[in-house]
C-alpha cells in the first residue's frame, strides 16, 4: 500500500507593524461600523523578510511547483516565487551550496548528499508534498500494453533487446532514460533495476519528463518512464505487474496504494522552513493546494484525520471577536466547501460558559478567562486553551454633536461610576450624561471594568446596558447626551472618538497609536478551546493567524497579534 504522510497545518507567527489602511465595516454586529486609517501593513515578520524565494530542482515536481506558484502568487502578490527544474540531484546540490530555498526532489536525499549539506551548514529537512506514479510509457502504435518488473528490468538493463520477447513486433527496443541528476532516474533505478545492477549503456537519457514523453512518441520502437502527471494522448501507459498481477497506471490505482510504482515527492529546505517558504509550503498542504495537486495529475499526502472527522465546529461569543470570525469564516468556507463553521454572538461570558458546557468547539473572548470560570471547566473536565487571535483598541465614543472630544482615565472612570454626571464638569455643555454600558456577559464590559474603573468599583447603577457594540453605537448616535465604549472596529462616522489620557497625555484612538503601543486601552482578542485545538478548529485558528488571515483582520479594524 501507498504509504502517505499525515501532515498538519502549522501556524504562523504574525507582528504588528506600524501602518493600516483604511478598514471598513457596518455597524451592527454582523457587519461592523467603518473605520478609517492610514498606512501600510505588512504580514508575519520572516514572511515579510523572504518575500522571494528560490524553489529548483525536480522537473517531476515542477509542474505542481508552477502551478501552486502561480496561483500563490495571484492572492500575494507582494510574494516572488522562482521556479526552475534540472532535476532532483541539481535542486539537492543548489540547496547544499546555499543558492535556492527550497529544493524539489522526487528522490529521497542520499546519506551522501545529507554528509556535504552537513559539513555546509546545511541541515535538510524533508516534507514530502505528494504523490506520483512513475509510469512506464511506449508508442500508441506498439501493442505492447503489459508488462512485468523482471520484463522492465531486462528491457533496461540490456537482457532485452527485441519487442518480440515481451509479445511485441520483431524490433530492437529504443530505450529512453533519464539522466542520473533525476530523482526520477534514481527512484526507477532503485524499485525497478535494483541498486546493484546498471543501465544498459546505450539507453538515450534525457533531461525531463518532456523531453521522455517526445523521445517515445516519436519512435514506435521506443520504450521510457516519467510521473504520471505527464501522461498524455502522445504515450500509452503500460499495466505493471509487481507480482501480484497487473495494474493499470489509473489515478484510482495509485490512490488505492495498488499501483506498485508510487512515489512520494518532496520539498528539502535548510532547517524547518521560515517565511514564504513555510507558507509556500504549507500552502501546496492545505486544501486548495489539494486540489492543485489533483488538477496537476499527482495525489495529496494523507489528510489530518483529526481535520476530516471535525468538518463542523461552533463558535460562540464576544461581539467584538464577532466580525472578525464571520469574515474569517466566510473566506475559509469558500476555499474550503466541505468545511461547516457556525459563528454567534452573545458576549464572551455566554461564549465561555458554552465551553464549559461542552456545547461549542471555540468561545470567543474580548476579555481573559476568569479564575472562576477555569474553576467551573475543569469541575467539568473542559480544559480551557487561550489562543490570542487578534488586537483591538476599546475605543470611548460620544455622539458627534458633543464638543468633548478629550477625557482622562478619572474623568472616564467619575462618567461611569457616577461621581461625574453632568457633561459641563469635562468642558461640556450643561446636560446630564446619559451613560451607556455593556451587559455583564459582555468581555468589553469586562475589561473596560477592569481597566478604567478598577475590580473594586461599580459601574452606576442607572447606566443604559446594551447587549452589542452595534447596539452602543446606535443608542450614543441618537442622543448627543449619550457616551458608550465599543470596539475600534465599530467607530464610524454616526460617533465620535474621544482621545483619552491614563497620565502620559492626550492619545487619539487611531489604528497607528494602537499598533504603536501608545493607545492605552488596547487589548487581545482570544479564542478559547477546551485543550489544544484539532481538526477544523485548529485550522480556523491557524488561518486567522495566517498571512490571509491578517488582511481580514485588518480589513475588520482589528490588528494581527505579533
Amino acid at each position: 500500500m501507498v504509504e502517505r504522510s499525515k501532515i498538519l497545518s502549522i501556524a504562523l507567527t504574525l507582528i504588528m507593524v506600524l501602518a493600516l489602511f483604511t478598514a471598513g465595516c457596518a455597524s451592527n454586529d454582523e457587519e461592523p461600523a467603518e473605520s478609517s486609517g492610514d498606512g501600510d501593513s505588512t504580514g508575519a515578520e520572516e514572511t515579510a523578510e523572504a518575500e522571494e524565494i528560490d524553489v529548483k530542482g525536480s522537473t517531476t515536481v515542477l509542474p505542481l511547483a508552477q502551478a501552486a506558484a502561480e496561483t500563490y502568487m495571484e492572492n500575494h502578490p507582494e510574494a516572488s516565487i522562482s521556479i526552475s527544474g534540472g532535476g532532483s540531484g541539481t535542486g539537492i546540490a543548489a540547496l547544499i551550496d546555499g543558492d535556492v530555498d527550497v529544493a524539489m526532489a522526487s528522490r529521497k536525499i542520499k546519506d551522501s548528499e545529507t554528509d556535504e549539506a552537513e559539513a555546509n551548514g546545511i541541515n535538510p529537512v524533508e516534507h514530502v508534498i505528494a504523490w506520483d506514479g512513475l509510469t512506464v510509457v511506449v508508442n500508441p502504435d506498439n501493442p505492447v500494453d503489459q508488462l512485468t518488473y523482471d520484463q522492465i528490468k531486462g528491457i533496461y538493463d540490456g537482457s532485452i533487446s527485441n519487442w518480440a520477447d515481451v509479445g511485441g513486433p520483431d524490433k530492437e527496443i529504443v530505450v529512453i532514460n533519464r539522466d542520473s541528476s533525476s530523482g526520477t532516474y534514481g527512484y526507477f533505478h532503485e524499485e525497478v533495476l535494483g541498486e546493484e545492477n546498471e543501465f544498459r549503456p546505450d539507453a538515450l537519457a534525457q533531461s525531463s519528463n518532456g523531453a521522455v514523453v517526445q523521445a517515445v512518441s516519436q519512435n514506435d520502437a521506443a520504450i521510457g518512464y516519467i510521473g504520471f502527471a505527464y501522461l498524455n494522448e502522445n504515450v500509452k501507459g503500460v499495466d505493471v505487474n509487481k507480482g501480484d498481477g497487473m495494474v493499470t497506471p489509473t489515478s484510482e490505482n495509485i490512490l488505492a496504494g495498488e499501483y506498485p510504482l508510487a512515489r512520494p515527492l518532496h520539498f528539502y529546505t535548510d532547517g524547518q522552513p521560515t517565511g514564504l517558504a513555510a507558507d509556500f509550503t504549507e500552502y501546496i498542504l492545505s486544501e486548495e493546494g489539494t486540489e492543485i495537486v489533483y488538477d496537476v495529475g499527482y495525489f495529496p499526502v494523507e489528510s489530518s484525520s483529526e481535520t476530516a472527522e471535525a468538518e463542523e465546529i461552533d463558535v460562540k461569543g464576544s461581539t467584538t471577536v464577532l466580525p472578525l470570525a464571520q469574515a474569517a469564516a466566510e473566506t475559509y468556507m469558500e476555499n474550503h466547501p466541505e468545511a461547516s463553521i457556525s459563528i454567534s454572538g452573545g458576549g464572551s461570558g455566554t461564549g465561555i460558559a458554552a465551553l464549559i458546557d461542552g456545547d461549542v468547539d471555540v468561545a470567543m473572548a474580548s476579555r481573559k478567562i476568569k479564575d472562576s470560570e477555569t474553576d467551573e471547566a475543569e469541575a467539568n473536565g473542559i480544559n480551557p486553551v487561550e489562543h490570542v487571535i487578534a488586537w483591538d483598541g476599546l475605543t470611548v465614543v460620544v455622539n458627534p454633536d458633543n464638543p468633548v472630544d478629550q477625557l482622562t482615565y478619572d474623568q472616564i472612570k467619575g462618567i461611569y461610576d457616577g461621581s461625574i454626571s453632568n457633561w459641563a464638569d469635562v468642558g461640556g455643555p450643561d446636560k446630564e450624561i446619559v451613560v451607556i454600558n455593556r451587559d455583564s456577559s459582555s468581555g468589553t464590559y469586562g475589561y473596560f471594568h477592569e481597566e478604567v474603573l478598577g475590580e473594586e468599583n461599580e459601574f452606576r447603577p442607572d447606566a443604559l446596558a446594551q447587549s452589542s457594540n452595534g447596539a452602543v453605537v446606535q443608542a450614543v448616535s441618537q442622543n448627543d447626551a449619550a457616551i458608550g465604549y465599543i470596539g475600534f472596529a465599530y467607530l464610524n462616522e454616526n460617533v465620535k472618538g474621544v482621545d483619552v489620557n491614563k497620565g502620559d497625555g492626550m492619545v487619539t484612538p487611531t489604528s497607528e497609536n494602537i499598533l504603536a503601543g501608545e493607545y492605552p486601552l488596547a487589548r487581545p482578542l482570544h479564542f478559547y478551546t477546551d485543550g489544544q485545538p484539532t481538526g477544523l478548529a485548529a485550522d480556523f485558528t491557524e488561518y486567522i493567524l495566517s498571512e490571509e488571515g491578517t488582511e481580514i483582520v485588518y480589513d475588520v479594524g482589528y490588528f494581527p497579534v505579533e
